[in-house]
């Protein structure tokens, strides 16, 4: 187990029960770390897939958060707007006076179609919260990162669309892709400084989210989901589908000290069935 005691993290997208965003905090705590957890919290949207999380279940997270022994804050933040990521850092600093870590998991398939189908707005919507979003995160982040001179960890949430994009997921495809070129850039700006930025590129993580994707592949595909699975599962070497653990596993390495000298990384995280 790292050794995380007293360093302070904030993770986006960690408002849903069960899904990633939870996973990650939930082990940073038990490695003795104090959790920001934050999450846009708002009513559904007229598109489809919008992806918010949950203030009440925001509130349980923190609550179980806390009963691990660290300290927990839940926000809401909307990333895709840079004066509430600007209030979300403001009450970090305000409760903990520090920032150690910065986790941008929030993300959503919004509206998901062929290009000639898509609306607009399910596309810039998309683009605002996952690639926008991991942006401002990360800009407003780093002044208070930098203030203490240690250093700092960053890890971006990818996914394997943006190297194995699949139809109809166009705009989640780019923008996921705009975040590993953004880790790259951004981790070589930041390195002086001592703050490493990674990327996690999960594959056939079984969430919410994922269960979607395959009822809506089934419908496409003329298939049961259970048929659908069953073929996914068949094509990934591990012999299964990814958890949300998996990526906090590898996330909790990614900002530990043992991983000072691993900077500007994309990491497949699809039990075998990439390989570069």
């Amino acid at each position: 187990m790292s050794n995380l005691k007293d360093r302070v993290v904030i993770i986006t997208g960690a408002g849903r029960k069960g899904a990633i965003g939870a996973a990650i905090a939930l082990r940073l705590a038990q490695d003795g770390a104090n959790v920001v957890v934050a999450d846009l919290c708002a009513p559904p949207t007229d598109l489809p897939n919008a992806g918010n999380g949950a203030w009440e279940e925001l509130s349980a997270l923190a609550q179980e958060i806390e009963s691990l022994g660290v300290k927990s804050l839940p926000l809401r933040v909307d990333v895709s707007n840079g004066s509430s990521v600007e209030a979300m850092i403001a009450q970090t600093k305000e409760k903990f006076g520090r920032l150690d870590i910065l986790i941008n998991n929030a993300g959503v398939a919004v509206g998901p179609a062929p290009v000639i189908q898509m609306s607009e707005e399910a596309w810039r919507r998309t683009l605002e919260i996952n690639a926008t979003g991991t942006f401002l995160c990360c800009k407003y982040a780093l002044p208070l990162m930098m203030e203490s001179g240690k250093g700092g960890r960053i890890v971006n949430m990818s996914s394997i669309a943006a190297v194995r994009p699949r139809i109809f997921m166009a705009a989640y495809a780019a923008s996921k892709a705009a975040i590993t070129a953004l880790t790259g850039s951004l981790a070589q700006e930041v390195a002086q400084f001592g703050i490493t930025v990674n990327a996690i590129l999960p594959g056939d993580i079984d969430t919410a989210m994922k269960q979607w994707g395959l009822q809506l592949e089934s419908f496409v595909m003329g298939k049961t989901v259970d048929q659908v699975t069953k073929d996914l599962v068949a094509r990934i070497p591990a012999g299964r589908l990814g958890t949300p653990l998996d990526v906090a596993q590898l996330v909790a390495f990614l900002v530990s000290d043992e991983a000072s000298f691993i900077t500007g990384q994309a990491y497949n995280l699809t039990g075998g069935r990439e390989f570069a």
